[in-house]
């Protein structure tokens, strides 16, 4: 899974975006989209 996120991250100009985008996918925090509660 972590392989696929970093495809999907290639573009990315920081490796923090790529670990943000890991621990989103990854982690178990859900946060609440604008316009949803």
């Amino acid at each position: 899974k972590i392989r696929l996120i970093t495809r999907v991250a290639f573009g990315f100009k920081s490796p923090e975006a790529l670990i943000a985008l890991a621990m989103l996918n990854l982690g178990g925090h859900r946060p609440v989209l604008p316009g949803r509660k």
